[in-house]
């Protein structure tokens, strides 16, 4: 079977979709401050005036990359949320969604991300407004969970749950980068599933009232 051309617009996004996977790989691999667009150049097999056609800098990469990233957030949300779902059901997806996150690139890049807002004034309400979507995502599956329960959470508290956990991740892929072999990984999984359970089930406070009739 004949195989059709690609139009000139579907050649460019797939240049450009394979220079990101390429930035992605690299950026964990080497860092994002190590790795030169040669590199990215070279890892996609492409030249540098392929990069060129199509971003201005490794910054405006990695910004999109924790664009990318964000959306694939928004998707498993999404499908944690699903409708019909009970609370257990919703407790255990968002459970593995965020274990599943400790063997993701993800936390390179929005590390990588950190450092980036931290040292260029340029890009650093770009990055936050992107950390703040992926947070008020996350904070929306928490409302979502407890309001199966017939629970109210402010947005506020459910944002700063949501902190929480990703940061317990973050924590944990942070404390792995250096010590491989100090604690075994089902170790790891085990506390890091006990903690993000008992947050999503934190008991309500002076923001967070049972509802009543």
């Amino acid at each position: 079977m004949k195989q059709e051309r690609l139009t000139r617009t579907q050649r460019k996004e797939q240049t450009r979709e394979r220079l990101l996977d390429a930035a992605q790989r690299m950026f964990v691999r080497k860092g994002f401050a190590a790795t030169s667009v040669d590199d990215i150049s070279d890892e996609a097999g492409y030249t540098r005036g392929a990069f060129y056609s199509n971003f201005d800098s490794k910054s405006e990469v990695l910004i999109e990359l924790l664009q990318r990233d964000g959306e694939r957030t928004h998707l498993a949300i999404q499908a944690i949320m699903k409708e019909g779902a009970t609370p257990v059901e919703m407790k255990q997806r968002a459970t593995a969604y965020f274990i599943d996150s400790l063997a993701h690139d993800s936390f390179s890049l929005w590390a990588e991300g950190s450092l980036l807002a931290s040292r260029d004034a340029a890009y650093r309400d770009s990055i936050n407004v992107l950390r703040h979507r992926r947070a008020a995502a996350t904070g929306d599956c928490i409302r979502s969970i407890w309001a199966t329960n017939q629970a109210r959470l402010s947005r506020g508290r459910a944002e700063a749950l949501a902190l929480a956990m990703s940061s317990i991740c973050d924590g944990i892929n942070f404390f792995k980068l250096g010590n491989l072999k100090s604690m075994r990984d089902e170790e790891l999984h085990t506390v890091a599933v006990e903690l993000i359970s008992g947050l999503i089930e934190l008991s309500p406070s002076d923001t967070a009232t049972r509802l009543t009739g």
